[in-house]
């Protein structure tokens, strides 16, 4: 499981089979589920990116398969103590708003897969940890920031790519975060 995903692949194929959600709503919504549910159902999360399945469409097969991956690793990530997880985003190449919208649909990917869960992000939520609440309502407050206004032009955006870079790192974090609240890695009763 230590293979990492090709961002600009994936989102080729799922592209081509018509998949409904952007590689980084799709990696964000799988977050969302497995963090409430470690043990979530993979078929019900590909039928969500997908749509309805047409057992005639080659690329849809493909993007199915490269789902099942991208749910596999996902799962594998977030479970690991050596807290490898990362955001699947574009690639640093890519200009900075894109970048940007595409932090923007991955906080809205996670809501969505916290919602498809049953947690309730709006309303009396105080059952969850409190440190969870907070993480949501920061991730619903850059899902829906609005544009930013980066400075494209090269050696002058310096600061945009830190910020940017921050944000990152504080979502992975963040998702981190609440899946231990929500489901504690159970530390092995085996004393070394």
């Amino acid at each position: 499981m230590t293979e990492t995903i090709d961002y600009l692949k994936l989102e080729q194929v799922l592209h081509q089979g018509d998949a409904d959600f952007t590689v980084a709503e799709s990696q964000a919504i799988a977050c969302g589920v497995l963090v409430v549910n470690i043990a979530a159902d993979k078929l019900a999360w590909v039928k969500l990116i997908v749509g309805d399945v047409d057992t005639n469409n080659n690329n849809q097969h493909r993007a199915i398969a490269s789902l099942g991956e991208l749910f596999e690793q996902t799962k594998y990530q977030l479970q690991d103590s050596n807290l490898e997880f990362n955001l699947l985003l574009p690639d640093d190449d890519d200009p900075i708003s894109h970048r940007f919208n595409s932090v923007q649909d991955w906080c809205r990917g996670f809501l969505t897969g916290i919602a498809m869960s049953g947690i309730k992000l709006e309303g009396d939520n105080s059952a969850l940890p409190e440190d969870t609440r907070d993480l949501l309502m920061d991730f619903a407050n850059i899902s829906s920031s609005g544009d930013f206004d980066f400075d494209e032009e090269e050696g002058k955006n310096a600061e945009s790519e830190i910020a940017l870079a921050e944000i990152i790192e504080y979502l992975r974090m963040g998702t981190l975060l609440i899946n231990e609240e929500l489901q504690p890695i159970k530390s092995s009763s085996v004393i070394h």
